[in-house]
C-alpha cells in the first residue's frame, strides 16, 4: 500500500496536519497527497520548452547540445517531434566516447515510454517504478506530443523546487525600469498578467511566455527581433537553438493601439 492510500484510508490527513509539524513537513505531506489529483499536464516540461533532438543530429552538434543543456536525456524524433522514436542517454554517449566509437543515435537511443497527458501522476510515479524509467514523453489526444513529464518534476510537486548546478536561481520576471520587465521564456503566463497588471494575456491560451511569443511572431524569431502586442513590445533577448530564453517586455503607456 503506497502512503497516499494510506493517507486515505485512514482519513487522517487534516489530523497529521494539525500536528506539530514544521512548515516544509506540512507541504510535503500536502503535496503526497495532491499527487492523486494532478494530471502530467500540470507538470510536465511543454514541448516548446523541450530539448528534441533530431536523429540525424551530427555528432558535434549532438555533443554541442549535451554540453550546453546539462540535460542528462534527451527525446529522439526522426522528421517530425510528434514521431518520437526513443530517448537519448547522455551517459550512453559517454560510453560510446570513452571507447572512441562513432555516435550513432538510432543504435544506441532507449525505447521510450508514452502517457496521456491527461495520467495522474501517483499512477505515473507507480510506473516509473515498475519500469525502472525517470522519464516519459506526454501525448494529448491526438496523439501529438505535448511535452515531457521527469521524477524530478513529480518529486517537486512532493517536496518542493529542485535547484541543481544547472537551474537559474534567479527571478523568473525582474522589472529592470519603470514598465520594462526581464523575463524567462518558460514564466507562467498567468503569474506574468499579474506581475505587469494585463488582463489581455491569453492565459487560457497559452501556459508559457514563451509560447505566447512564439504565437505572436509565427515563426522561429531571431535574437533581439520584436514584436507588438496591444501596448507592450516583447524582444528577444536570449535564444537557446530555437528555443526562446530570455524576453524583455516593455509598456508603451501612451500607446494607442486597440
Amino acid at each position: 500500500m503506497g502512503i497516499i492510500d494510506l493517507f486515505k484510508k485512514k482519513g487522517n490527513v487534516n489530523n497529521i496536519l494539525k500536528e506539530g509539524l514544521n512548515d516544509e513537513k506540512r507541504d510535503m505531506i500536502r503535496g503526497v497527497v495532491d499527487l492523486s489529483d494532478t494530471a502530467v499536464k500540470e507538470v510536465m516540461i511543454p514541448r516548446i520548452d523541450v530539448d528534441f533532438l533530431a536523429l540525424d543530429t551530427p555528432s558535434d552538434e549532438i555533443l554541442d547540445r549535451i554540453s550546453e543543456s546539462g540535460h542528462s536525456r534527451f527525446p529522439v524524433y526522426d522528421e517530425s517531434i510528434d514521431n518520437v522514436i526513443g530517448i537519448l542517454y547522455v551517459k550512453d554517449i559517454i560510453k560510446l566516447l570513452t571507447k572512441n566509437q562513432k555516435i550513432e543515435l538510432d543504435k544506441i537511443v532507449r525505447r521510450a515510454f508514452f502517457v496521456p497527458e491527461s495520467k495522474r501522476i501517483d499512477a505515473l510515479l507507480a510506473e516509473f517504478k515498475r519500469r525502472h524509467v525517470h522519464i516519459a514523453v506526454a501525448v494529448d489526444e491526438y496523439g501529438g506530443v505535448s511535452g515531457i513529464v521527469c521524477m524530478e518534476d513529480i518529486i517537486e510537486e512532493i517536496v518542493g523546487d529542485i535547484q541543481d548546478e544547472f537551474d537559474n536561481e534567479g527571478e523568473d520576471i525582474t522589472e529592470i525600469a519603470s514598465g520594462v520587465w526581464l523575463c524567462d521564456a518558460r514564466v507562467d503566463l498567468d503569474d506574468l498578467a499579474e506581475t505587469i497588471k494585463s488582463d489581455d494575456l491569453p492565459v487560457d491560451e497559452f501556459e508559457t511566455l514563451g509560447g505566447f511569443v512564439f504565437d505572436l511572431f509565427g515563426k522561429i524569431p531571431a535574437k533581439y527581433e520584436k514584436t507588438a502586442w496591444n501596448d507592450y513590445d516583447f524582444i528577444v533577448q536570449d535564444m537557446d537553438g530555437h528555443k526562446v530564453k530570455t524576453v524583455k517586455i516593455v509598456h508603451n503607456k501612451n500607446s494607442t493601439q486597440n
